[in-house]
């Protein structure tokens, strides 16, 4: 121990020293004073671009969107779609209530008037009045006999062909007065068809007003 000399530092040594000491503690001392409060970070303090929409406050994000721009204009209308299946077929609804029968008619006040079936050669009955018999006594001849009192040739007579019933729907039927040879006192009727030619396939009605 008392070989062993103790020197006074150089003044020069000691600059150096406290130099070195203020180098390393100044750094800590710098960071240490510049950091700020919570929450209290300024523009200064943030590099930027570095924030994004979530660090901003509700207030912040609200400013930074703008007015509403016009409305873009409507887009080409697009292919149209594949024909969708059939649907379902619906059910029948149910038949309805029948009806009340309507009241009679009024009685009809024509003098006579009958309907001929030309396939049998005899009156319809629901459709006949004031007549009492009907004979053909050749092709497209048809002799019908009246009610007494009823004179053929002091009448008016109108013969119309029966569509409904008649196989021959373009012919006719005519009056011919009392040139057929049928007996006297009857109503004489002819039944052509579309050519004109005699036949018996044509049902007719003949009416007395």
């Amino acid at each position: 121990m008392r070989g062993i000399k103790w020197r006074r530092p150089s003044p020069a040594l000691v600059i150096s020293l406290v130099a070195l000491f203020v180098a390393l503690g100044g750094t800590s001392y710098s960071a240490v004073s510049k950091l700020l409060p919570r929450n209290s970070v300024g523009s200064a303090q943030v590099i930027n671009g570095s924030l994004g929409t979530s660090d901003l406050s509700s207030t912040a994000r609200a400013a930074l969107m703008g007015n509403r721009g016009p409305a873009g204009a409507p887009g080409v209308a697009g292919p149209q779609g594949a024909t969708g299946p059939a649907g379902a077929n619906g059910t029948n609804g149910t038949n309805g209530a029948t009806g009340a029968t309507g009241p009679a008619g009024a009685a009809g006040t024509a003098r006579a008037y009958a309907e001929v079936d030309d396939s049998t050669v005899t009156f319809v009955a629901a459709r006949t009045k004031n007549f009492t018999a009907v004979t053909r006594p050749s092709t497209g001849t048809y002799c019908l006999t009246p009610a007494a009192g009823i004179d053929p040739s002091a009448v008016a007579t109108v013969a119309a062909v029966d569509y409904g019933i008649s196989s021959n729907l373009s012919g006719n039927a005519l009056v011919r007065g009392s040139r057929l040879g049928c007996p006297a006192g009857n109503f004489e009727v002819e039944t052509v068809d579309s050519t004109g030619a005699l036949v018996n396939t044509i049902a007719f009605h003949l009416i007395i007003p």
